[in-house]
């Protein structure tokens, strides 16, 4: 499904008065007739330049919007019980620059930014997700309250298209399929090396990881925990299912660890959903695949 792609025209954008500009809606009418009531040169003057003041300030707050284009990118996915992030992209005019723009989902929280002429800015709408699955898209709505506050200028309701992924919550624990995991750590140096002794390099420590791996000499010298890996690490290949004991989602939330631990540990994994088979693979888009494909699984298969 194609994405929001809109470009703000005249037509598309609304103008409202604020609380403030009622009041000094307020304060020139009380003027004028002061004015008018005392015969005042000067409160006349006054009077006209409030409200050439507010005339500007209308021409001044459809401007900044005008021009504005709005696009969706991709959304970002997180586990259940986190926040998905709706993502726009918004491109100011190459002829003016926006500013105090603020996008925000209609009747939620917003993000406000300024713009540069020609200037490119990713704003991000978070999202609770309270269970797995797809995250339908929020209706948007730009405003801003540029230059003095007065006028609240606004877009229509802009609804994005492509909804977010929410992962399912990982279990707090649950052991990769039997067969997988060497037994000792003489072991695990051979399972990972896969006997030939290869060292491919130092990487990041991540929780989950057994201790036995970490470079103790890096983190003596202050560069932090590394832990090593192995050349013959990516060549082990286990298979994830989500079969097993429990309910649907309990076998999913284990699934779902396991996926992140293999993905951890350097294992090269494929997932088994039913007749459905994700083969083996490894990296942030293998990743990514898998954890969607447990996301979106209805267990009919």
């Amino acid at each position: 499904m194609t994405g929001l792609e809109r470009r703000l025209t005249r037509r598309m954008v609304f103008l409202l008065p604020t609380r403030e500009g009622g009041a000094f809606a307020a304060i020139v009418v009380v003027v004028l007739f002061a004015a008018i009531n005392y015969g005042n040169g000067l409160a006349y003057a006054a009077s006209f330049l409030l409200a050439a003041m507010a005339g500007v300030s209308m021409i001044g707050a459809q401007r900044n919007l005008v021009g504005l284009a709005c696009h969706e990118v991709e959304s970002r996915a997180d586990f259940a019980g986190r926040t998905v992030g709706f993502r726009v992209m918004l491109m100011a005019p190459a002829a003016g620059a926006c500013h105090g723009v603020t996008v925000q989902v209609i009747g939620g929280e917003g993000v406000t930014v300024d713009l540069a002429p020609g200037e490119q800015r990713m704003i991000e709408l978070p999202k609770a997700a309270a269970r797995r699955g797809l995250v339908p898209p929020p209706v948007l709505r730009i405003t801003s309250l540029y230059p003095l506050g007065l006028l609240r200028v606004f877009s229509g309701r802009l609804t994005l298209h492509r909804p977010a992924v929410a992962y399912p919550r990982p279990a707090v624990q649950a052991a990769l399929p039997a067969g997988t995991m060497p037994r000792t750590h003489a072991d695990a140096d051979a399972a990972v090396t896969g006997g030939s002794g290869d060292f491919a390099g130092l990487a990041a420590f991540r929780a989950g990881e057994s201790p036995h791996h970490i470079h103790w000499k890096a983190a003596a010298a202050g560069r932090g925990l590394l832990v090593k890996r192995f050349a013959g690490q990516s060549d082990l290949e286990i298979w994830i299912s989500v079969r097993g004991t429990g309910g649907l989602e309990e076998r999913l939330s284990r699934a779902s660890r396991q996926v992140i631990d293999a993905e951890r540990t350097g294992y090269r994994y494929g997932l088994l959903l039913g007749k459905r088979r994700l083969p083996p693979g490894q990296g942030a888009g293998h990743y990514e695949g898998c954890l969607r494909a447990l996301a979106l699984y209805k267990g009919r298969d």
